[in-house]
């Protein structure tokens, strides 16, 4: 007979506690592998009539496990794709209603839920977030008003949502339809912590990316301002990387000019970047023209040349799907002392 015991552990000023709940919960018919396949969806198979798709619907909605997984598992085909006439997919009703054990089994079916990503944001469902982030939702997604996930967090106010989508690479300097990003949402809901965590990160991958110039070039090149916010692009998200900036020409000194960084980064213990090694970049075009690497053998720094008012950058890159890296995008004026 197994028993799980539940307590809780409290600090005091003076040691700790710990606070017994009074309860045991019978194990006996779960072992911790049973438990594990439980989470992965590869718990027993069960036969079952299978359900309507309106039957289906109502039992996501209701967090009914066992029916949704008996209708997954039948022979039935079911459109997990379809939206109902709120303009919601089973994906993102589980999403909304925080039904973690739901959506892994909707996953499973090949539904990585980047729509429910945003509902799962904007409802403060950390967990929720986490198995979306790990199944491979989009974390840069934009609605239609051109709103991200961490926009969405930010209105809420949670900082363990937001401080999860930046460790996934969120950009926090993408631009809505109103032309706002996610620091105009934090200060919207009068968040300090938000605040906080928004303007560090943005703070510490621009440290990141100028150590890593003059690490690159050995101090011999020039900062002097940058040409457009840096971006963040996770490299499984698609080949395809685009980008609007607007742009003000300025008299130029002899040795002075642009140049186009794109840094291969990782978000681990803590967030370091490269300008060398491997490379996912097959090509960089800035209005329809194409731009030249500044060394032949080598393509994480380019020649750039914008011209005054809208430009439009697109960075194609390599196919990489499970790829955990990411891309921070950036442009500066450099002078050559």
């Amino acid at each position: 007979m197994k028993y799980l015991c539940l307590c809780i552990v409290c600090f005091k000023d003076k040691g700790q506690a710990t606070l017994s709940l009074g309860m045991d919960l019978n194990l006996d018919w779960m072992t911790l592998d049973d438990f594990q396949k439980h989470l992965n969806g590869d718990d027993e198979i069960l036969s079952g009539p299978p359900l309507s798709p309106s039957e289906l619907r109502e039992a996501v909605k209701s967090g009914d496990y066992m029916a949704v997984k008996l209708a997954l598992n039948s022979k039935e085909e079911y459109n997990l794709d379809q939206e109902d006439s709120s303009g919601m997919s089973l994906s993102m009703l589980a999403a909304v209603g925080g039904q973690d054990d739901i959506l892994r089994l909707l996953i499973r079916k090949g539904k990585n839920g980047t729509t429910a990503l945003m509902h799962a944001a904007e409802k403060n469902f950390l967990t929720t977030v986490a198995i979306l982030l790990e199944a491979g939702s989009c974390v840069n997604a934009q609605t239609l008003s051109g709103e991200t996930a961490l926009m969405k967090a930010c209105k809420r106010g949670n900082a363990d949502v937001v401080r999860l989508l930046l460790e996934y690479g969120a950009d926090c300097n993408i631009m809505s339809k109103t032309k706002t990003a996610a620091m105009y949402f934090a200060k919207l809901g009068n968040n300090l912590m938000v605040c906080d965590l928004i303007k560090d990160h943005v703070s510490m991958l621009a440290s990141v990316a100028e150590d890593a110039i003059r690490a690159y070039f050995e101090s011999r090149l020039v900062l002097l301002e940058p040409v457009f916010p840096l971006a963040c692009h996770r490299l499984c998200e698609g080949p395809d990387f685009s980008l609007e900036f607007g742009f003000k020409s300025q008299p130029q000194q002899e040795g002075s000019g642009i140049l186009l960084f794109i840094f291969h980064a990782n978000f681990l213990n803590e967030i370091t970047a490269r300008l060398c090694g491997p490379c996912s970049v097959h090509a960089v075009v800035l209005n329809d023209k194409f731009q030249l690497p500044i060394f032949l053998d080598s393509h994480f720094i380019y020649s750039f040349s914008p011209a005054p008012g809208i430009n439009r950058l697109f960075i194609r890159l390599a196919e990489a799907p499970i790829a955990k890296v990411k891309l921070l995008i950036c442009a500066y004026r450099v002078q050559l002392p």
